[in-house]
């Protein structure tokens, strides 16, 4: 556990047993140790158990008790702490939304062997969201005591409930978090007392970079002139350009500011679009150059004209079998040929499948950059049914284990499954239902979803499924095989 829990344990510690009985004094001494731990280290996950565990024994309370109460002491502390990373606009549902990306600022890009909770968030409406909790030492009753302490900070109230547990046996913890009340219009609690834990502020926080991230549309990025905006979200920003020196047009992905304040993060996009412009593939969006202006990273790639399948389906309806068929292979094979660079996709859905020009050729987009970019696409109905991410995730990515190809097999047969029954594998009535329903493993057989399609094409698309990594075919090469043989059964047209 990251040291800086310790050092607010600490004042957690002096704060209850001022008066109290020996136990807890003697968990406050233990704490208090000079030097014993320091802000910036990594220490055992039972070092910090055992002194909790201390402080309720001591003071005859439950622990799951002192845990909430220490994570309402801790919260406006990381909130001080995390001052130079946070949105000045930013509210209690706004912070805890954006957590994992201050997580991955703060904690994992200095401190790699510390190993904090992975949280996934949904925002529902201005006034609810929706949060995935997995850790191993499965301390969802400390992650409410946190948000709790969240709201307080701000002068607002919550109402956190909790749908799955870990300690009832589910894959994750899923809270859905409200806003009650509080005045909107309230001063924000000052960020004072900050605790400096490096020197110097992140480089992104040059007034160059700061400049350029505000300004609505730039003239050029390096060399480049720029054209127009394609699109922006939490990864950052997508421009039409023409390269001069070529005389074409592209597309300019520059990574967004507050994600850029992460050192890692800056690594890894860096690193990783530099392996995906390292694959040459028809169905694989080309990557021209790799660079940074104003402080800020960015990609050149290939600008494409079309349509995402995510848009396509939702305006032109269901697809023909046959081109199911095809836009099936065609992904399968941009995948292996992915896989075989040593990159996995980690967020491969519709809406990162574009099919170009009027063949509908497909291109897959954003390839290992999404998750590193902290992008959160999801899209909800009104009444809160899945359309999105959530809908592709495996199952190891939502139980926070180690991702590899098979992962992206899972979330291309949810695609196909999709196309053909017109509907998806697993049902919820919400994110958090549709998550456990995948973790649970449980899909309707296609052969029920969707009647008449060859017993092949069931056999496949329920192999990569399957629940179990194992289960499913060996890698994409094998499914574009597959897929190429099915077609191959067609009639003539």
């Amino acid at each position: 556990m990251h040291g800086l829990i310790f050092f607010y344990m600490q004042k957690f510690a002096d704060s209850l047993s001022a008066g109290a009985g020996s136990a807890a004094e003697s968990s406050a001494t233990l704490v208090r140790e000079p030097g014993r731990y320091l802000p910036s280290g990594v220490y055992p996950d039972a070092e910090a158990m055992g002194i909790l565990e201390g402080l309720a024994a001591g003071l005859s309370r439950p622990l799951p008790s002192v845990l909430a109460e220490f994570g309402e002491f801790l919260a406006p502390g990381l909130v001080k702490v995390a001052g130079p990373w946070i949105d000045p606009s930013w509210r209690t549902l706004d912070l805890i939304q954006n957590t994992e990306s201050l997580i991955h600022s703060m904690v994992r890009s200095a401190q790699p062997g510390a190993e904090p909770p992975v949280l996934e968030t949904v925002r529902v409406s201005v006034d609810e969201l929706q949060l995935v909790y997995s850790s191993r030492r499965r301390l969802c009753v400390l992650a409410a005591g946190l948000m709790h302490g969240m709201a307080r900070h701000y002068g607002e109230k919550i109402d956190v409930s909790e749908s799955s547990c870990m300690h009832q046996g589910d894959a994750f913890c899923s809270f859905t978090i409200r806003r009650l009340g509080g005045d909107t219009h309230a001063p924000r609690s000052p960020l004072c007392e900050t605790v400096e834990l490096s020197s110097g502020s992140p480089e992104v926080r040059m007034n160059a970079a700061v400049e350029f991230a505000t300004d609505p549309l730039p003239e050029r990025i390096g060399e480049y002139e720029i054209l127009g905006l394609v699109g922006s979200g939490t990864m950052g920003r997508v421009y039409a350009a023409r390269d001069p020196g070529l005389d074409r047009r592209v597309a300019i992905k520059v990574m967004a500011l507050r994600q850029a304040g992460d050192p890692a993060a800056r690594r890894r996009f860096v690193r990783e679009s530099k392996a995906a412009a390292a694959i040459e593939h028809p169905h694989v969006v080309a990557i021209h150059r790799v660079g940074e202006h104003a402080g800020l990273p960015y990609i050149v790639m290939q600008l494409l004209e079309g349509s995402t399948l995510g848009n396509h389906h939702l305006t032109a309806g269901p697809l023909p079998f046959a081109e199911t068929l095809r836009i099936g292979r065609e992904i399968a094979a941009g995948l292996a040929a992915a896989h075989g660079r040593g990159l996995v996709h980690r967020d491969l859905k519709p809406d990162n499948v574009f099919l170009e020009g009027r063949s509908r050729s497909v291109r897959i987009i954003d390839f290992g950059l999404a998750r590193d970019l902290g992008e959160n696409t999801t899209k909800l109905t009104l009444d809160g049914s899945v359309l999105g991410t959530p809908a592709y995730m495996s199952p190891e990515r939502i139980a926070s284990q180690q991702l590899d190809a098979r992962s992206d097999l899972f979330s291309l047969g949810v695609m196909l499954y999709e196309l053909l029954a017109g509907r998806l594998p697993f049902e919820g009535a919400s994110v958090m239902a549709m998550l456990a329903a995948i973790g649970r493993g449980a899909p309707t057989p296609l052969a029920e979803a969707a009647p008449g399609l060859p017993p092949a094409v069931y056999d496949l698309v329920m192999r990569l499924i399957a629940h179990d990594q194992t289960g499913r075919p060996a890698d994409a090469a094998a499914v574009a095989a597959q897929l190429a043989a099915l077609e191959r059964r067609l009639p003539s047209p």
